[in-house]
């Protein structure tokens, strides 16, 4: 069955039942709806409707009810937005095909997420931001006007909801598939004439795994007689034939203190953990990293792994080692922040924003390779402090002219390690005779670090000049000042050096002649022939090779650039809720450092900044007396110096990441948004986007390294066409009851994961299928929900990936079903 049959069907299903029941439905209160939202995009309340730039808003309530529990999920109703599962807990965020893929924990984003103007540098850290909102504010384009971190792409902001005058409370619960419980609940209301407060607290764990090892699960075609839960002795409670339950916390405390009639104070403590089970790979192919054996270095468990077909629909389907190795995150984060707000006179108001906070991954142990044998596993180490600082003052000059001025101080320092656990890669020389025992040649664990402290300065200005009654001009302009200091460094690790070593299997051992002198080996050789003595590398030290000088010890770079980022834009009501835009701007990504496998410094060059400069023209129009609200845009981008991920072919250890600009890129697109209510009751939607990205200019290293010139090839991660489609009707039962049908169906289009289109990282396209009905009172606080996520069961998968011995991908989740019971006030 095709994806557009499976949809056709499920309209169909829902078709009868409201053919009956429109006319019908003359008292409904619940359900989706067309509403005039506020939104905060320009750092002050404004109707979404009434601002020259693209942006989609959703409420809490909708974010609830769509299944939208983590900005992963946004694109299931966000055309043009994408997630990919970076390989090492991180996600990779795509908007209107410009995301950035480096996957290190700490590394920065193109599309920056906020929470009540307080921003989340780095991607990582927005993996709890979903608790408690009023709604979200997707802003599309380049933002680094108003919105300076990294906002090429876009911004994500986040509003939640706010202390109450009186007293108010509720929550919900939830039990689905894989025997998944989720929690949540809030209160909020006065502690005194003056200050309230607000406590929410959300908790989802899961005792059941939703992955299945490919052959240690009884149900696998591939399964090999062992159940993985024979290991014995200290460890028994880590052998298992399932992966991926949930275990995660997050809680979002706020105060609201009005400290005279013109001074206000909100505070804010949020946080969140995690402790769930990490996704591991659907290996497809096995290819062997050794620059010199090529297939000859393969390992035997490796080389005979039987890896999944390529036209496999079994999403659950993936493995990883069962030796004793517990695979879990063990992250967190938490962030604190001030907003002051002073009324200075009827004209003019000042604010006041400081934030703080850190995000924590502590001994996170990733099953990075996707085989039943120590390939490449990881433990991951990252600390991340931040604080920033703003202040601005806004006011009006008469009526026709809105002013801002502002300045922007941060910080960011980062710390992150790296621990791989490699008994069997091919990078390794395992001993693989007929008489050989399989050890490592040249050593079974490594690891990799970087330290980087950016300081970020910038002055900002934005105006609004409504020079007719129907004609306004925004423009706005912001000066950034960046520098950043990095070390880092590959390193040499022993089975029991710390950190990590408590997470090692039993009975580890180090094997191998160890990588410090392999290095110090080709420093030897290589050193004198540049011009210059040879160095040592020491057992746990650095062993990175000085690209100039092949002498092994740490890297050190400093970084420092300027820019002016910019927006202009024209608007016009040519009739009462008709606008029509035209709007130019210019955003810039700050360049940056990797944390990536090293063995060449040259890998640490860092990329500078990139320029996006962006051509909009849009329109949103109010329709059918309010009952249609539709909004489109078209757009051209402009690229110089974007920041892209490849390859250089190293002469021991093949292909290796490393971080490159492109010259010359583009990005053009169109997107459409629908919503409808043709009668009372009963709302539809469409929200479509078309990209074609294409880079111009750029020669670096494919996926194995060799030269490549990527002239004339699409982005990777970005679909040609996105859209989605929903439903969504409530009609009156039993007199005092409110029944709400809804459905959703979400296309993604053929994509690639590598910047050279290689078939063997090809993203097939998908649709998914979501579902609910629920039960409640007209005028009760309390809804009783059935739903379904992926109803049709689809198979799809957002990344494919090379972990040095295999390709694999990661994969969405099969159908899940569940139910849950909210109450509120």
């Amino acid at each position: 069955m095709n994806k557009s049959t499976k949809l056709s069907l499920v309209l169909l299903s829902l078709a009868p039942v409201l053919g009956v029941s429109a006319q019908e439905n003359t008292q409904t209160r619940r359900g989706l709806s067309i509403e005039e939202v506020l939104v905060t995009a320009q750092k002050r309340e404004e109707g979404a409707n009434d601002i020259p730039l693209a942006i989609a808003t959703y409420t809490g309530e909708d974010l609830v009810a769509l299944g939208v529990s983590d900005t992963r999920d946004l694109g299931k109703l966000l055309p043009g937005f994408n997630y990919a599962d970076g390989g090492f807990n991180t996600p990779i965020y795509t908007l209107r095909g410009v995301g950035f893929n480096e996957n290190s924990q700490t590394a920065s984003a193109t599309v920056g997420v906020y929470v009540d103007e307080f921003n989340l540098p780095f991607p990582i850290m927005t993996k709890g931001s979903n608790v408690d909102l009023a709604r979200v504010e997707v802003l599309k384009g380049p933002q680094g006007t108003l919105y300076g971190r990294n906002t090429t792409g876009g911004a994500i902001n986040y509003i939640a909801n706010k202390p109450s005058d009186s007293l108010l409370y509720g929550g919900s619960i939830g039990y689905s598939s894989y025997e998944t419980t989720e929690a949540d609940g809030f209160i909020s209301g006065p502690l005194s004439e003056t200050l309230s407060a607000r406590l929410a607290l959300r908790a989802i764990s899961s005792s059941e795994g939703w992955q299945r090892s490919r052959t240690r699960h009884s149900s696998s075609d591939a399964y090999n007689g062992d159940t993985g839960r024979n290991l014995g002795g200290d460890y028994q409670q880590f052998g298992y034939d399932t992966l991926g339950e949930f275990d995660k916390q997050s809680g979002r405390f706020s105060l609201s203190w009005l400290l005279s009639d013109n001074i206000d104070i909100s505070y804010h403590l949020d946080g969140w953990r995690d402790r769930s089970e990490p996704q591991a790979l659907q290996v497809i192919a096995i290819e062997s990293q050794n620059a010199i054996l090529g297939a000859a270095g393969l390992h035997p468990e490796v080389a005979d792994y039987p890896v999944n077909d390529k036209d496999t629909q079994d999403s659950r389907a993936a493995d990883w080692p069962n030796i004793g190795m517990e695979f879990r995150l063990n992250d967190s984060f938490y962030s604190t922040g001030v907003r002051v707000g002073w009324t200075l006179s009827e004209n003019l108001d000042a604010v006041f924003l400081a934030s703080l906070g850190r995000f924590e991954s502590d001994g996170s142990f990733i099953p990075q390779s996707g085989v039943d044998t120590v390939n490449t596993e990881r433990n991951v180490f990252a600390t991340t402090d931040y604080y920033n600082v703003e202040w601005r003052l806004s006011g009006r000059y008469q009526d026709e002219v809105f002013w801002q001025i502002g300045v922007n101080y941060s910080e960011d320092d980062v710390a992150e390690f790296q621990r791989l656990h490699h008994e069997t890669v091919s990078i390794i020389f395992p001993v693989d005779a007929p008489n050989g025992d399989g050890v490592a040649g040249l050593d079974n664990r490594s690891g990799f670090d970087g330290n980087q402290i950016a300081e970020v300065a910038a002055v900002f200005v934005h105006g609004e000049w409504e020079f007719t009654d129907n004609w306004t001009l925004t423009a706005g302009a912001r000066y950034t000042d960046e520098a950043r200091k990095f070390n880092g460094c590959g390193r040499d690790v022993n089975v029991d050096d710390e950190p990590g070593a408590d997470q090692d299997s039993p009975g580890a051992q180090d094997e191998g002649v160890g990588l410090a002198g392999a290095f110090s080996a080709l420093s030897l050789a290589q050193s004198p022939l540049a011009g210059y003595l040879p160095g040592t590398a020491e057992s746990g030290g650095c062993f990175t090779l000085d690209s100039e000088t092949r002498r092994p010890g740490r890297y050190f770079g400093e970084l420092a650039e300027d820019n002016v980022s910019g927006r202009l834009a024209l608007d016009w009501l040519f009739a009462e809720d008709m606008l029509a835009y035209v709007a130019l701007s210019r955003g810039f990504k700050s360049g940056s450092f990797p944390v990536i496998n090293i063995s060449d410094s040259v890998q640490f060059e860092p990329v500078t900044q990139e320029q996006l400069d962006a051509l909009e023209i849009g329109a949103k129009l109010t329709l059918l007396d309010k009952s249609m609200q539709l909004n489109a845009s078209v757009f051209d981008y402009r690229y110089k110096d974007k920041q892209l991920v490849t390859n250089f072919r190293d002469p021991v250890f093949g292909a290796l990441p490393i971080l490159r600009n492109a010259p010359k890129s583009t990005v053009r697109g169109a997107e459409l948004d629908v919503k409808y209510t043709p009668v009372e009751g009963l709302y539809l939607s469409l929200a479509a986007a078309y990209l074609d990205t294409e880079v111009e200019e750029f020669v670096s290293g494919d996926s194995n390294g060799d030269e490549f010139d990527f002239a004339g090839k699409p982005f990777n991660y970005s679909p040609r066409w996105e859209y989605t489609v929903l439903l969504d009707y409530v009609l009156p039962v039993f007199d005092r009851y409110d029944l709400s049908i809804g459905v959703d169906y979400s296309y993604s289009g053929e994509s690639n994961a590598s910047l050279e289109q290689d078939e063997r990282f090809f993203i097939d396209d998908y649709g998914i299928i979501n579902a609910r009905v629920a039960l409640a009172p007209t005028a009760g606080p309390w809804q009783l929900m059935l739903w379904s996520r992926n109803l049709g069961d689809e198979y799809y998968y957002n990344n494919v990936t090379n972990q040095l011995d295999t390709i694999g991908r990661y994969t969405g989740m099969p159908v899940t079903y569940g139910i849950s019971l909210s109450w509120q006030p």
